[in-house]
């Protein structure tokens, strides 16, 4: 194990303690400020060890077959997780539906496989741009949907033009994975 690592595990369990603040929140249609921002201030935390365990894995050259794994896992449990959960709440419902969760986790579920199968035929399939911004633009669609949940309405418009940005995003990044991958799967 080395600080990437580490750092991604961290995510992991941040990523809980979002989950566990959303899930203490007695009403979904009343949510309570205070546990609404600690899940706000926990995804942004976690959000940023994302881009920080990636950088020092690459930077440091401590690339691990554990963090090739684990951390789109993170990723994963991080959005897909964060969506669902929000679901609960009629303030997220009304922008973020459900359809559009399942366009999400459809994505990233097919990814993951696309990259299973790519390297289990010896082929890398590292994240791309496009991937990272898809990613950073969820980040923020999340962010701006848990501040809704928490009480505030200034960022109610950053939530309506993420969830569009992001389907848009979602749909292109996945169409470009697959294209990546054509060789793999049509062999």
């Amino acid at each position: 194990m080395n600080l990437p690592n580490w750092i991604t595990v961290s995510r992991i369990l941040i990523t809980l303690g979002c989950f566990l603040c959303l899930g203490m929140i007695p009403d979904p249609a009343a949510p309570t400020a205070a546990l609404g921002w600690w899940a706000f201030g926990l995804f942004i935390f976690a959000a940023v060890t994302d881009f920080l365990d990636g950088y020092l894995a690459r930077s440091l050259q401590q690339v691990t077959a554990f963090g090739r794994v684990v951390d789109p896992f993170a990723d994963k449990l991080l959005i897909c997780g964060s969506m669902i959960i929000l679901l609960e709440f009629p303030v997220a419902f009304a922008i973020m539906p459900a359809w559009f969760v399942v366009v999400v986790v459809a994505r990233e579920l097919l990814v993951t496989t696309l990259r299973g199968v790519s390297e289990a035929a010896g082929v890398p399939f590292p994240a791309d741009p496009t991937g990272k911004l898809k990613m950073l633009v969820q980040c923020v669609t999340v962010s701006a949907l848990l501040s809704l949940v928490a009480g505030t309405e200034v960022f109610r418009e950053f939530a309506v033009w993420g969830v569009w940005v992001t389907l848009v995003l979602t749909v292109y990044s996945g169409v470009s994975y697959t294209w990546r991958a054509r060789q793999v799967l049509f062999s």
